[in-house]
Formats: C-alpha cells, sequence, structure tokens
C-alpha cells in the first residue's frame, strides 16, 4: 500500500499534477520546456519534477547537455491508467486547455528547431560526441 500512496502523493500537487498530464500528451519535455508551458519559475518545476522522479512518475533521459523527463517507465498498467483518466476527467478545465495550447506552441518549436528531446530526435550523448 505504501507504493500506492507515494503514488498518490505525488500527483496530489497541482503543479506536479499538470506535468504529468503533458508528460503523457508529449513524450519527451526539458526543463526549460515545462518552465515555458507552466509559467513558473526553473526551481519550483525542477523541485516537483524531483518529487515526481523519487515517485517513480517519472524517468529521466540524457541527451548532450539536455535532460529530457518522460513518464515513468516503470510505471504499472493501473497508473497509466489513473493518469489516463484524470486526463480524460480534466480535458474541459480551461487551465488544463491553456496548458495543451502553450504544449503544442513548444512542440512546434521543437521539430522546428531539432531540440535533442522531440519526438524522433535519437541524439543521445555518445551521438553528439561522435
Amino acid at each position: 500500500m505504501e507504493h500506492q500512496t507515494h503514488f498518490f502523493h505525488a500527483l496530489s500537487n497541482d503543479i506536479r499534477l499538470r506535468i504529468v498530464l503533458l508528460l503523457e500528451a508529449e513524450p519527451q519535455l526539458s526543463v526549460c520546456q515545462l518552465v515555458r508551458i507552466l509559467q513558473l519559475p526553473q526551481p519550483k518545476v525542477s523541485r516537483h519534477l524531483a518529487v515526481l522522479r523519487e515517485a517513480g512518475l517519472v524517468s529521466v533521459d540524457r541527451r548532450a547537455q539536455w535532460i529530457c523527463y518522460r513518464l515513468g517507465e516503470t510505471l504499472e498498467p493501473w497508473q497509466r491508467q489513473v493518469v489516463h483518466a484524470v486526463r480524460e476527467s480534466l480535458s474541459d478545465s480551461p487551465r488544463y486547455q491553456e496548458d495543451q495550447a502553450r504544449l503544442a506552441e513548444v512542440h512546434r518549436l521543437m521539430r522546428e528547431r531539432n531540440h535533442p528531446c522531440a519526438p524522433g530526435v535519437n541524439s543521445t550523448k555518445e551521438e553528439m560526441a561522435a
């Protein structure tokens, strides 16, 4: 039961919940992209990412100087179902819609600039050094 309590505690904060919902919609995002979307200071976003990482809700992928975050690879099916159900229940929420609109803009910029966290960009640290 401790595992479930830790999971729900991590999601009980509005900012952390927004981060998880963004990462469900976009496979990978960097801290600076999350800061832009959430319109919050970088230290605050980083603090919340640390809590999510500790709870196993997000994983880290280092790409050169970038650190990209994604939903945790070890999330169990029931946890993914909870996240999905919460996203569906919030789809009409103005804040959720604003986050999604800013995410779409960041996604467009990621693709235009070939950002290392963009989907389909597989530039790992080793590849960047080669």
